[in-house]
């Protein structure tokens, strides 16, 4: 694990410039955030569709969006194998998903007014299963296929709505864990693979490691697994920041870069 690869110009920009860009928005008038770059459900426009996922109103808003932020794109520089895919799926995620979560929003959200970094760092997240997932296909050289990421996603998803569909849908509840017993079948030779290499590199760490190594990787499964807390509707002076944006936000992360590297468009 490194950030070897990235250069100074490229660790300024997403570490430094990216926040500051958002901080300067959520430094701006309130009037003019009004105007021009809170999506009003009334009243929509292209310009608030896109800069409604980079403004925030509330100092504490920012700066949770913001730590996980900073979190997860160290995660992803730190683990990510492919500069292609990095560029392209973040230039989606930073230039297209936005309008793609705030037409749901529009359509599914029963909020007035919606803003939030919150829906590009779900995407982020789902882009990092992915990293993961070719880091230990790649680095690790594990025989890891796509039903790997399959039983990663099912895993969030089932902890996420099972406790709510258990109760109110055990028709869905039965066929997400049939799903999950499927995919668990299916990676039967590469899941104690996977345990016994974490438990080896474990016994082999050196005590500096556990300074350096340890904390990434904790950080790393919280992340895998974090899309179940991203399952909340928080409605707070007409603004929202929705569990539809976080999962459309995630599901783009993840299915982009899975579609176009695993079906050989970008290698």
């Amino acid at each position: 694990m490194g950030l070897v690869q990235w250069s100074l110009r490229e660790k300024v920009f997403f570490f430094i410039v990216i926040p500051l860009f958002i901080i300067l928005i959520y430094l701006l008038p309130s009037s003019l955030k009004d105007a021009f770059f809170i999506l009003s459900k009334q009243t929509p426009s292209i310009l608030s569709m896109f800069l409604s996922n980079y403004t925030h109103s509330e100092f504490w808003h920012l700066m949770s969006n913001l730590t996980f932020y900073l979190i997860v794109i160290y995660l992803i520089m730190k683990f990510e194998t492919n500069k292609l895919s990095f560029y392209v799926t973040l230039a989606v995620l930073f230039l297209i998903a936005p309008f793609i979560i705030s037409f749901i929003t529009i359509a599914y959200v029963p909020a007035i007014n919606s803003q939030g970094f919150s829906g590009i760092v779900a995407g982020l997240m789902g882009y990092f299963m992915y990293v993961a997932y070719r880091y230990v296909k790649d680095v690790w050289k594990l025989k890891a296929d796509i039903s790997f990421v399959y039983l990663l996603f099912c895993t969030n998803v089932l902890v996420g709505v099972g406790g709510y569909w258990l109760t109110n849908n055990l028709v869905f509840t039965a066929v997400l864990f049939a799903l999950f017993v499927i995919l668990i079948y299916l990676n039967r030779i590469l899941l104690p693979e996977l345990v016994s290499l974490l438990s080896k590199k474990n016994k082999e760490l050196k005590i500096h490691y556990l300074i350096t190594d340890y904390p990434v990787f904790a950080l790393a499964m919280i992340v895998l697994f974090f899309l179940p807390l991203l399952i909340q509707v928080t409605v707070q002076d007409g603004s929202v920041v929705n569990a539809i944006g976080h999962y459309v936000g995630y599901v783009i992360g993840l299915a982009f870069p899975l579609v176009l590297i695993e079906t050989k468009i970008l290698k």
